[in-house]
C-alpha cells in the first residue's frame, strides 16, 4: 500500500506527488517543473516577437469589417510604406491639386514678409541689422532699387519651405567663401569673436530627391547623434528645364553647410511626414476623375456612327470594307460631311457624357478637411467676396500659428543662427527678434467703418469731458489701442494746429478795420 499524505485543499495525495509539489514550491512556481517553465518562457518569447513583428497593415486587415476585401488593392492604392520620395515628387510635378496641397500653407504664410531686428527703435540701425540688409546685395549683386521688402533671402526661405513638404525634408545650401570644398566641415566662429569674417556667396534649394542623405552621425556622445552628417546634392536636376545645365553634377556636402528643414515632425526629429501622404489616395482618385472625364468627353461628346444593312435584305449584302473604311476616314479627318453607302443606313449613336463635378468636389472637400483649409481659399477664390469672415479669421489664426511656431523657430532662426556661427553675420549684442506683420487686411469699407467709429469715440470723449477721468494720451493708447508713439504724434500735430489757428486769429484781429476807415496799424500811424 502506497503511503499518502493529507493535502489541506485536495484531500489525499501520493508521496511522489507530494515530492513533486515540494520541488515545485521550492522553485517558486507550484505544480510546474523546470521543463515546463522553460517551454512556457520560450512560448512567451515567441509571442512577444510575433507581436513586435505585427505591422499596422496586418492589424488593420485583422480588424477589418470585411476581411475578404482590401480597399487599397481594389482601388489601386499603394501601401503607405511603399510610396517613395520619387513618387511624391512625380505627383507634385504632374498634379495641379497635389502642387496646391503642398504650396498652399507656405504661400499663404509667406504672403507677408517678417522683419528681423535687434532693437525696436526704427531710427537706430545696429550693425547686425545692417549686415542682414546687406545680404540682399550679396545674393543679387549691386542694385539701385532699395526696399526692405525685396530681400531675396525671404524668397529662398519660402522655396525651401515648399520643397521640404514634398518628401520628408528639404535642404538649403549655404555657399560661403571659406576656401574649402563642400564636403569639408565649415569653420565655425571662434568663441569671443563678434565680427564678420566670411561672406555669403549664394543659396540653393533642394528637395529630398535631389539631396539624399549619405551618412548619419553614429557617435552617441555627439549632441547630433542619429542626425544627417553628409548629403549628396544633385545640381542641375535633369527632370527640370532642359536648359538648366549641361550635365547633372552630384557633390557631397557636409551638414554645416546646409539648413535641414522638415515639416510635420512626428516621431523623428529630422524626417517629417510628407504633406501628400494622408491625401495620397484622394489625389489618385482625382487623377482618375480628371483623366476619366476627359476621356469620356473625348469618346462620348462626338457621337459614334452605326452602319446597318437594310433589314429586308436579310443580311445578304456584299460590303466593300475597304471603300467603307475610306469613306469613314474622309468623314472623320477631313471637311467631307457625307458618307456614301449602298444598301446600308448610317445612324448616329446618342452620346453619354456625365459630369464628374460632384465626385471631384467630394475629393477636394476631403483634402481641405485634412489640411484645415477653407475650400474657397484652397481653390484660390477671393477671400473678401467668396469666403466668409469666420473662415477668413480662422485661417489667419492658423497661418499666424504656423508663422510663430514653425517658420520662425524651424526655418528663420536656424538660418540666422548658422550665418552668425559661420561669421557671415555679426553677433548681436542683445540678441535679435523676428516679427510678422498682421495678416488681417481690412477692405476699404472696413477701414471707413473703423475710422468713423474712432472719430465718434473721440468726439464723445471730448464733449463728455472724458479728459477729467482719463487723460487724452491714455485714451488713445488704452482705449483706442493706438501705439504710444503714434498717439504722441497725433497730440503734437493737434497742438501745432491749435497754435497756428490762434496765430491766424490774432492776425485777423490786427487787420480788422475800425470806425473811420483803415486798419488798426494805419490808425496808429496817424495818431
Amino acid at each position: 500500500m502506497t503511503e499518502t499524505k493529507r493535502d489541506k485543499s485536495r484531500g489525499f495525495v501520493s508521496n511522489e506527488q507530494a515530492k513533486s509539489n515540494k520541488q515545485s514550491e521550492s522553485s517558486g512556481k507550484p505544480g510546474m517543473d523546470r521543463l515546463q517553465r522553460t517551454a512556457l518562457a520560450q512560448m512567451l518569447a515567441e509571442k512577444m516577437v510575433d507581436n513586435v513583428q505585427f505591422s499596422r497593415s496586418q492589424i488593420a486587415r485583422q480588424l477589418s469589417l470585411d476581411p475578404r476585401r482590401s480597399i487599397d488593392n481594389d482601388c489601386g492604392f499603394p501601401q503607405t510604406n511603399s510610396i517613395t520620395g520619387e513618387e511624391y515628387k512625380e505627383l507634385y510635378d504632374r498634379s495641379a491639386v497635389a502642387a496646391r496641397a503642398v504650396e498652399v500653407l507656405p504661400m499663404e504664410s509667406w504672403q507677408v514678409q517678417p522683419s528681423i531686428f535687434e532693437t525696436e527703435d526704427i531710427k537706430e540701425e545696429t550693425v547686425f541689422e545692417k549686415a542682414w540688409a546687406d545680404l540682399s546685395n550679396a545674393l543679387i549683386g549691386s542694385s539701385w532699387h532699395k526696399s526692405a521688402e525685396d530681400n531675396p533671402v525671404w524668397t529662398f526661405l519660402r522655396r525651401v519651405d515648399i520643397q521640404s513638404g514634398i518628401g520628408n525634408y528639404g535642404v538649403l545650401l549655404l555657399g560661403i567663401d571659406d576656401g574649402k570644398e563642400l564636403h569639408e566641415p565649415a569653420e565655425l566662429r571662434e568663441e569671443g569673436s563678434a565680427d564678420v569674417t566670411q561672406k555669403l556667396l549664394f543659396l540653393r534649394v533642394f528637395d529630398q530627391t535631389t539631396a539624399p542623405i549619405t551618412r548619419y552621425i553614429t557617435d552617441t556622445s555627439d549632441p547630433r547623434f542619429g542626425q544627417p552628417e553628409t548629403y549628396n546634392l544633385k545640381f542641375n536636376d535633369p527632370r527640370g528645364n532642359s536648359d538648366a545645365g549641361p550635365t547633372t553634377t552630384t557633390k557631397q556636402v557636409h551638414w554645416t553647410r546646409v539648413i535641414h528643414v522638415a515639416d510635420n515632425l512626428a516621431s523623428n526629429e529630422y524626417l517629417g511626414v510628407p504633406r501628400l501622404r494622408a491625401i495620397y489616395n484622394n489625389l489618385l482618385s482625382l487623377r482618375k476623375l480628371y483623366g476619366g472625364s476627359a476621356e469620356m468627353y473625348w469618346r462620348g461628346a462626338f457621337p459614334g456612327l452605326s452602319i446597318e444593312t437594310h433589314p429586308q435584305l436579310m443580311g445578304d449584302v456584299d460590303v466593300d470594307d475597304a471603300a467603307l473604311k475610306d469613306e469613314m476616314e474622309q468623314y472623320m479627318n477631313t471637311l467631307q460631311r457625307y458618307i456614301r453607302t449602298t444598301g446600308m443606313t448610317v445612324n448616329s449613336l446618342a452620346p453619354q457624357v456625365a459630369s464628374p463635378k460632384e465626385q471631384i468636389e467630394a475629393q477636394l472637400e476631403a483634402i481641405c478637411i485634412y489640411m484645415g483649409c477653407p475650400k474657397r481659399i484652397f481653390q484660390g477664390s477671393e477671400r473678401g467676396e467668396l469666403s466668409s469672415g469666420q473662415d477668413d479669421e480662422t485661417w489667419n489664426d492658423r497661418l499666424r500659428y504656423r508663422q510663430t511656431m514653425y517658420i520662425t523657430p524651424r526655418i528663420i532662426v536656424p538660418f540666422a543662427n548658422r550665418l552668425i556661427m559661420l561669421g557671415v553675420l555679426p553677433v548681436p549684442e542683445d540678441g535679435y527678434m523676428v516679427k510678422w506683420p498682421d495678416l488681417s487686411s481690412p477692405s476699404d469699407e472696413d477701414k471707413a467703418t473703423i475710422a468713423l467709429q474712432i472719430t465718434d469715440s473721440i468726439v464723445k470723449y471730448v464733449q463728455g469731458g472724458g479728459e477729467q477721468i482719463v487723460p487724452l494720451i491714455d485714451f488713445f493708447v488704452r482705449i483706442l489701442g493706438m501705439d504710444r508713439k503714434e498717439a504722441e504724434e497725433i497730440l503734437e500735430s493737434a497742438m501745432a494746429q491749435e497754435e497756428d489757428d490762434m496765430l491766424t486769429t490774432s492776425d485777423d484781429d490786427d487787420e480788422e478795420p475800425i470806425a473811420g476807415g483803415g486798419s488798426n496799424e494805419s490808425q496808429r500811424q496817424k495818431t
